[in-house]
C-alpha cells in the first residue's frame, strides 16, 4: 500500500512574502469573522436597553453585526439615534465593493460611538455620501458634527504648520476653506439648537 505523504501546514516563514489583502477583502473577512461570533445574550440586552431598541431586538449577524458593532440604513436613522442617546461622532474612509467583487469604491462612513454601562463602546455606522433614501445630508446634527470635527482637525494641523513658518499658499487656502466649513456647520447646528454638541452655547 502506498504511503500518503502529509503536507505540513504553512508557517509564518512560508507566508511572510504573501501579498496583503486589499481593503475590501480585509473588510469582508472582518465582517465574516464577526458574523460567526455569537454575541452574549446579556450584553445584547444591555445594548438594546441603552439604545432604546424594542424588546426582542438582536444584531443582524448576516450583516456582520455584533452586540458592539451595528449598522443602520440611513443618515436620518443614525441622526435619530444620536439625538436620542448622544455619543461621539467620527468619520473615516472605507472601501466598498459590489457583491461579486467586480467593482469597488471609496465611501465616507460615519460612526456613532456610544458608551454602554457594563459593556463599553458600541459603534453604530452608516455611509453618509451614498444614502439611497436621503442622499448626502449636511443639514442634520449627526453629519454636521462629524464634518465640523473633520474640518476642525484639519484646520488645527494647518495652524501648527503655520506656526513653524512652513505654510505654503496652497495650505493657506486649505486653512481658509476649512475655517469656512467650520462656520457653515456651526450655523447648521445653531439652527438646530445643538451648538452644545461642539462645546458652544445652545
Amino acid at each position: 500500500m502506498a504511503t500518503q505523504k502529509l503536507i505540513p501546514a504553512p508557517t509564518c516563514a512560508d507566508t511572510a512574502g504573501t501579498v496583503p489583502l486589499n481593503p475590501a477583502a480585509a473588510e469582508a473577512l472582518r465582517r465574516l469573522e464577526l458574523a460567526l461570533t455569537t454575541p452574549d445574550a446579556a450584553t445584547v440586552e444591555k445594548v438594546r436597553v441603552a439604545l432604546g431598541y424594542p424588546v426582542g431586538w438582536k444584531p443582524n449577524r448576516h450583516l456582520g453585526e455584533t452586540a458592539t458593532y451595528l449598522t443602520v440604513w440611513s443618515q436620518m436613522e443614525l441622526n435619530d439615534l444620536f439625538e436620542q442617546v448622544g455619543g461621539t461622532v467620527t468619520t473615516r474612509q472605507v472601501e466598498r465593493s459590489t457583491s461579486d467583487g467586480s467593482s469597488s469604491w471609496t465611501a465616507t462612513e460615519i460612526a456613532l460611538t456610544v458608551k454602554v454601562p457594563d459593556v463599553g463602546s458600541v459603534e453604530i455606522v452608516t455611509d453618509i455620501e451614498d444614502d439611497p433614501e436621503c442622499g448626502y445630508r449636511t443639514d442634520i446634527p449627526v453629519v454636521a458634527v462629524a464634518r465640523y470635527r473633520d474640518a476642525e482637525a484639519r484646520a488645527n494641523e494647518l495652524i501648527v504648520s503655520a506656526r513653524t513658518g512652513s505654510m505654503s499658499d496652497l495650505d493657506a487656502d486649505d486653512l481658509a476653506h476649512n475655517v469656512d466649513l467650520m462656520a457653515g456647520y456651526r450655523t447648521v447646528l445653531a439652527k438646530a439648537g445643538r451648538l452644545d454638541l461642539i462645546g458652544g452655547a445652545s
